[in-house]
Formats: structure tokens, sequence, C-alpha cells
């Protein structure tokens, strides 16, 4: 295989279709990613190479066009929809479609039908592909909403599919509000809805990536962005992260992204990330294992497969969320970190760390403080105040200038000129440029009294104990706090009950969980495609159980 340049060839205001094929040309048998060929590691691995995969945009180009037809209009107004396992398939569908003149949806099948149909009608969608391997849930929401469905073929197909050259004559200064692809919120705290990345947004993510590093500082993203970089990605396609670092990292920064077998939970999923480090082996070393939080946080609570990882790897970077303090240092002992910020609507938020006098990195509180690039232009607003701490908003305010760097949220939110991004943070005690992520404004809990309460904290303190797999603190128009808490096999009850009493004792009294606030629940809690909480799902499920220990409560002395 072709050796990797030291340099990545800029892909600055182009379109990504554009890019790939340009690339194809330069460096046809250059990695762009790797896939294991079987659900079983033991069967290896498929190299795929640009020149296959350009193959293949071009050849499911072809094949929309024949199967779907042409769009009433070349501009990405007409959405495709698509649900399929974990594979280059989503990479391939986002340029292939573009090319045709559609835009693709890729809803997230955890969801369930309700929202999914909701989300596929919000976008008009009338036609799905489906794949061999395809989830319940697409039968379920064909039953909601009847469309016409395709049968997609497999991805060995279309890398090996005999095509020629898809006509294809856009530029970017003309097309570069098109659509890319329409991805959606993560749907936390209720349906998720459609979010579009144009072309002139995929180019400022990529614009971001060669900021200027500012002096005596450096950029913490190289680890994983860049020609020589190899990143075992468990990342989901269907959300950002994934799409991002299936698509932009490969194209705009040259890293080579490397796919363990498929799994449903994090646990085997982590496992499946190991045997596959070790069947890589030094031959295929990896510098980055790419992981959702609750993927992370069982990791770091898993002192051999802890252990064992980190033998194979350099770091470890975890997005779309938080872990719990304990678990993020069972981590940092082993190995480098990075817990990226990043949203749909910004993609990765640039960073900066500071070098010593030496010009070495400094490594305290790395996992869980950030300092952002000036050019962010990112403040932060004060909106909450306790004995403990102060809560500050992130509010991202536009650069201007005709050569300034335009953040990709703008590129979205083209009629503002500042937006709260409802991310909390609270400041570093000693250093005033580092801030370290809190939870999201509407996780705030507002009691019928008025208090107002973040439980993010206290929920990564209580989940941080090996006998709890899930915990989730609510109360919003209710007089306090409770807990839906749900324990892993043969957890000591009582001690957790304690833990959650410890946790809260310090906060106002609406805040404090006593043991007899606390719902124990047997099923998981409905999730996100990055693995977080659906919190509106997870109360709508629990409603009348809360209802009922809240009535009971009120019956009980306030003193008890």
């Amino acid at each position: 295989m072709a050796l990797r340049p030291e340099s990545w060839p800029k892909a600055i205001d182009e379109l990504l279709p554009n890019t790939l094929f340009k690339l194809a040309a330069q460096y046809p048998e250059l990695i762009y990613s790797e896939y294991p060929c079987s659900s079983n590691i033991v069967d290896g691995y498929r190299k795929i190479t640009f020149r296959e995969v350009a193959n293949a945009v071009h050849a499911t180009a072809w094949w929309l066009e024949h199967h779907v037809g042409k769009p009433a209009a070349n501009d990405g107004s007409e959405t495709l929809i698509y649900m399929g396992p974990n594979d280059l398939r989503y990479a391939i569908l986002v340029l292939s479609s573009v090319l045709v003149g559609y835009k693709m949806l890729f809803p997230t099948p955890k969801y369930g039908t309700e929202a999914v149909t909701r989300l596929i009608s919000s976008v008009n969608g009338s036609v799905m592909l489906v794949p061999s391997e395809t989830s319940p849930v697409v039968s379920e929401v064909l039953l909601q909403r009847p469309m016409h469905t395709l049968d997609f073929p497999a991805v060995e197909y279309l890398l090996t599919a005999s095509t020629t050259p898809y006509t294809w004559t856009k530029t970017f200064e003309v097309s570069k509000n098109e659509p890319l692809v329409c991805l959606h919120t993560s749907g936390t705290t209720g349906f998720p809805k459609p979010i579009i990345w144009t072309h002139d947004w995929a180019n400022s993510v990529i614009q971001g990536h060669h900021l200027p590093t500012p002096a005596g500082y450096e950029r913490p993203e190289s680890v994983s962005q860049g020609s020589q970089r190899r990143m075992l990605n468990l990342l989901p396609p269907m959300h950002a992260s994934g799409m991002i670092t299936a698509l932009i990292y490969p194209l705009g920064y040259g890293s080579t992204m490397i796919y363990a077998p498929s799994r449903t939970t994090p646990n085997e999923a982590i496992d499946a990330a190991a045997d596959a480090l070790d069947f890589l082996g030094d031959a295929g070393k990896v510098d980055v294992l790419g992981l959702p939080p609750p993927h992370a946080e069982h990791l770091g609570k898993n002192k051999p497969l802890l252990d064992r990882i980190s033998t194979r790897v350099g770091t470890i970077l975890w997005s779309g969320g938080s872990i719990s303090k304990a678990t993020g240092k069972n981590i940092m002992a082993k190995v480098q970190t990075r817990n990226p910020m990043a949203s749909t609507e910004m993609s990765v938020w640039p960073v900066v760390h500071r070098l010593d006098q030496r010009g070495l990195r400094t490594v305290d509180d790395e996992f869980q403080y950030s300092s952002f690039h000036p050019s962010l232009n990112i403040r932060f607003d004060p909106v909450s105040s306790d004995e403990q701490e102060t809560l500050y908003e992130a509010v991202l305010v536009k650069n201007e200038g005709e050569k300034a760097w335009v953040q990709p949220l703008f590129k979205i939110f083209t009629d503002v000129q500042k937006k709260s991004l409802g991310d909390l943070f609270v400041q570093h005690p000693h250093d005033p440029e580092k801030w370290k992520h809190s939870g999201r404004s509407d996780d705030m809990l507002v009691f019928s009294g008025t208090e107002k309460f973040h439980p993010g904290p206290a929920e990564r303190q209580i989940t941080a104990h090996p006998d709890v797999a899930e915990a989730l603190i609510v109360g919003t128009r209710r007089p306090k706090a409770s807990l839906l808490l749900r324990l892993n096999d043969g957890a000591d009850i009582e001690e957790v009950e304690k833990l959650v009493e410890e946790v809260t004792k310090d906060y106002q009294f609406c805040s404090r969980i006593k043991r007899r606030m606390i719902l124990k629940v047997k099923d998981p809690f409905p999730k996100t495609a990055k693995g977080s909480i659906q919190k509106k799902a997870a109360l709508s499920l629990y409603e009348k159980q809360l209802d009922a220990m809240y009535a009971d409560d009120g019956k009980v002395s306030p003193t008890m």
C-alpha cells in the first residue's frame, strides 16, 4: 500500500465529493479506512482505498439515479432515508446522494418508532433505502408511515462494482449553501429534530483544523487529526461525531479510521475493541481509541480491560458527553485522554493546551478542563450561583471580517451574530483559562418553589459507584428532587442509598435526596445515538410511579 503524505493536501473551498475524487486520483492506493471482514475478528480486516471509495460513490450515484430517479430540483431539497449497520455505506451515501441532487437523513433506530417516524415526516421523506441487515424499527416505521423502499447493496458490491464516473460539475462557490447531509438533534429532552449541514458548514469545520496555534500552546486535536493518525472508532455513524470521523477526518485531515466488529451494548463493544486492538497488534498500531461516553465509563470501571487496552493505544478519546471524575482518573492514570467539546451544529470546538516553560505538555485536570482557541470567540455568562460554585452558559459570538473564520454554527444559524449554546461550564478554581463542562441548560431542574438545581455533577458521582448502572435525578415542577436508579446485579442497595444521601447532603434542601425518594427500576433507560439518556422518554415511562412516590412523601413529616 502507498505511503501516506506527511502533510495532508488542504481541502478548503472544495465540495467533499471533489475532495474525494482529487485524493483518489492522486493517491489511489492510500487507505481510507479499515473494516473487519466479519463479526468475528479472526477473519481479519478489509483495507479500503480512496480509489475504492470513489468507485463506490460513483456506483451508488448511478444506482440512485436508476432506482430512485433524479429529483425535480438538483439542489438537495429532497431527502432520502437510510438506517443500517455501522459501516462505510453512511459516508458513501452522503457523497453519492449529493452527486444526484438529494441529501440523506440517517435516523437513529434507538429512538423508537414514534420518534423516527416524526423525524422522517419533518423532512417529508418518501423513499427509504433498506440494507439486508436492518433494525426491527424499520418495519415498524413503515407501518406508521408507508414509503417506497429499495433494497440497498452491500458495501463490498459498491466498492468493487464496474462503473463509470458520474457526471458532476458543481463547484464550491456556486453550491456551497446546498445541503451536504441532514442529521438530527440528540433527542435528549424531546423528539429529535433535523439539522442540515451545508457544504459551507463542512468547509468551516476543515478551516477550523488549520487555525494557527497561539505561541506557547498546542492543539490537542492533533492526536487524532492528521495523515499519520490511526483511530479505532466506535462512534456511531448516524450521529454527528461518527459522521465527522467517517467523512471529514479521512478527507479533510487524512486520518485513518479503523472499526471494530459491531456490537449492541457498551460492554460488548469494548470487548470487541480490545480484541480488535490485539488482532491489529504492532503492525496495525492504533494511536487513538474513540468512544461514546457510556463505553468510556464502562472501560474506566473495568481495570483488567483498561490494563489490556492501555498497552495498545496511547490515547483514549470520548465524545458526546461527560463521564464521572473517578472513571476519568482511572483512564488518565493509564493513557493520555481527550474529551473534546462538540455539538451537531458546531462540530468539534477548537481548543488549545498550554505548554510549560520547557515546551512540554502539562497534564493536570486534563480530561475535565478545556482551554478554548481564541478564534472560537466564546464567552461565559453566569446563570446560577451557590456556595459551591457558579455555573456559566457558553455563548458563541460570530467572528467578523472579510478573512475571519466564520464558525460552523453560523453556517447553520446564518441570521444571528451570537448564540447561546446551552452548555454549562464551571471555571477552574486557579486557572481562569480553563473551563469544565457541567451539563446542559435544559438539564436544569426548576422546582415548584422556583429553586433551580443542576443535577449533572451529582448524577456522575452516583453513577461512578460500581453497583450503579444508571442514575437520573428528576424534579422539575415538583417540590424536591428524586432519583431514578437502576442497579447492577448483586448491588448493595444499602450502600448505594447511603451514597446518594452523602452526595446530596450539602445541597439546598429541595435538592437533597432521601432514600425514600429513590425509585429503583429494572429496565435500561431509553438512549440517544451517543448513548446518553433520553430524559423525557425516561420520565414518561415512570411518571405514574413518580407521582405515587411524591404523593406518599407528602404524607411524611418534613423533618424525617
